[in-house]
């Protein structure tokens, strides 16, 4: 059965409260420098924690099938094919997935338009959404 829009953002705002949670931890590192004025620096912090980020969501799809916020909401995520998703299709959803985010969230609007309910990574990195 497909899932809406609708429990794909409620899933996602469960998410984004755990890895800004984690976040937070991740960049005691940081504490003991003076980022705002150390360019370099500001650019490895915005790096690091977009690895942490991608680690967060694709770790969880691959051997979870689904995030903590995905399972809550009883969203499981596989293959077209019906398999588990693999680590290529995870990283090529979760990028494609910022892209759309970036755009106004036009890659997620694309899925109200749509019978099987898929938004613009899912379709791109053949994977789909299912409800529990």
């Amino acid at each position: 059965m497909p899932v809406s829009i609708w429990r794909r953002i409620a899933s996602i705002i469960y998410d984004a409260l755990l890895v800004l949670a984690i976040l937070i931890v991740m960049s005691i590192p940081f504490f003991n420098f003076n980022v705002e004025e150390n360019n370099l620096l500001k650019i490895t912090m915005q790096v690091y924690f977009y690895f942490i980020i991608q680690y967060f969501f694709v770790w969880f799809w691959v051997n979870n099938e689904g995030t903590l916020g995905m399972k809550t909401w009883k969203i499981k995520i596989f293959c077209d094919n019906g398999e588990k998703i693999s680590y290529k299709k995870a990283i090529i959803r979760f990028n494609i997935a910022i892209i759309s985010i970036l755009f106004f969230g036009l890659g997620f609007l694309i899925s109200l338009f749509r019978k099987d309910k898929k938004c613009l990574h899912d379709i791109i990195s053949k994977t789909s959404l299912s409800k529990l």
